[in-house]
């Protein structure tokens, strides 16, 4: 920004001894002029200065409002790791260890305080490549487990040592949102056209659905709630596998659904018209609560505080979560890179992490920007690129193929 100096004018009294007689105001080397003659022009010089002067004073306080409206490119960060990035899992919140899967098959455990790495262990399978962006991976109850084209595993969350491994008998037709949920002493996810309850401690198969469902399972509370792969959502009780409610109103569903307050968010894309719905349906029975179409097709929702924030093309939109309406919009960059944007929602913030390295972070309340994060040169690669965001109170992480960086504030140790 060019700095604007002001304070220099022409009507300033000269600084005379009060004896003396004040100076005439013409130039030193002209000649007095005659009495009754025109008074000379103002002095070129004096009359610019003068107008620097009074645009400076209108420029300040201009200036002054557009320095403390502005928003920086780089955000708060914690600390960043060129170590290659995948999905993410923070369980715990930031106290914690940071899971993450990356893009090259290995799944390791971070400082979340720090970024260091605990442990690093490769999943053995034919390709990474298979699960753009990572194997998806879960964590709780001191355990981390991992989905492959091979199989499932179970680490120990301290050290990364295996607890067992399990091949499974079908991986055909697996979504790219394939997904794995720890629940207790139980492991869901899904495979072979059916969702699976694993034993957390040896792995065995404690129940199978009969349905044809997708592998994209989300478990609140002693329920486990999972889309058909043709349509519909199915309800199922954790510990025993009963079905407890089915609702085909609904059409396909490729992300796995939220549950908040008691309501249960699911998108609907529909690839012929490349709109795409939102439902909302009553958690416990799957009573239908409200629907709110969209232009553009969704991606994940992020859920926080009442709020249902979603990202269709450049849109960010804040939905009542309790009726749909809008509580506000706002407009992000689209991202440049071939890939998936991903949105987080937690400690009054909403954040969107776009297929570029970008990163912006707005008010959940009222959608103002507070801060963005951008790489020093924008990314334009044409390769895949899944970003993915795990947000705990005031601190969001975020990871891409470049890396993984954390950024806000991290509560006290």
């Amino acid at each position: 920004m060019h700095e604007v100096l002001s304070g220099v004018t022409s009507d300033a009294t000269p600084d005379t001894h009060p004896t003396e007689p004040a100076a005439p105001d013409m130039h030193p080397t002209e000649p007095a002029a005659p009495a009754g003659a025109p008074r000379p022009a103002i002095h070129r010089r004096r009359l610019l200065l003068s107008t620097v002067g009074g645009l400076g004073a209108l420029a300040v306080p201009a200036g002054v409002r557009w320095w403390a409206d502005r928003v920086p490119v780089r955000g708060p960060r914690i600390w960043s790791t060129a170590a290659t990035g995948g999905r993410m899992v923070l369980p715990a919140g930031p106290r914690e260890s940071l899971y993450v899967s990356g893009y090259d098959g290995t799944v390791r455990a971070h400082d979340a305080r720090t970024g260091t790495v605990r442990w690093s262990r490769a999943v053995p399978a034919a390709d990474a490549y298979d699960s753009p962006g990572g194997w998806p991976l879960a964590a709780g109850n001191g355990t981390v487990c991992v989905n492959s084209a091979t199989g499932v595993r179970a680490l120990d969350a301290a050290s990364g040592q295996v607890r067992w491994e399990l091949a499974v008998p079908d991986w055909r037709d697996l979504s790219a949102e394939q997904g794995i949920v720890v629940a207790g002493d139980r492991v869901l996810t899904g495979y072979g056209n059916a969702l699976r309850c694993h034993d957390l401690a040896t792995g065995e198969v404690r129940w199978s659905t009969a349905a044809n469902v997708s592998p994209v399972p989300l478990v609140a509370g002693d329920t486990v709630y999972v889309p058909g792969r043709t349509g519909g959502l199915f309800a199922f009780d954790v510990q025993s596998g009963t079905q407890r409610w089915a609702q085909e109103a609904v059409g396909p569903v490729d992300f796995a659904p939220t549950v908040h307050r008691g309501t249960l968010h699911a998108v609907c894309n529909d690839p012929a018209t490349g709109g795409s719905t939102v439902h909302a349906l009553d958690a416990v029975s799957g009573r239908p609560l409200w629907r709110r179409a969209q232009r553009h097709s969704l991606g994940e929702l992020a859920v926080a505080d009442g709020t249902v924030c979603l990202l269709s093309g450049t849109a960010l939109t804040a939905l009542d979560a309790g009726t749909g309406d809008t509580r506000w919009t706002a407009t992000v960059p689209m991202g440049l890179g071939r890939g998936m944007s991903s949105v987080a929602a937690a400690g009054g913030a909403v954040y969107v992490g776009t297929n570029d390295d970008r990163l912006f972070a707005h008010d959940l309340a009222t959608g103002r920007l507070h801060w963005r994060d951008e790489p020093d040169r924008l990314s334009a690669d044409t390769e895949y690129t899944r970003i993915a965001l795990a947000a705990a109170g005031p601190a969001v992480f975020r990871s891409g193929r470049t890396g993984i960086q954390a950024l806000g504030t991290l509560p006290a140790a």
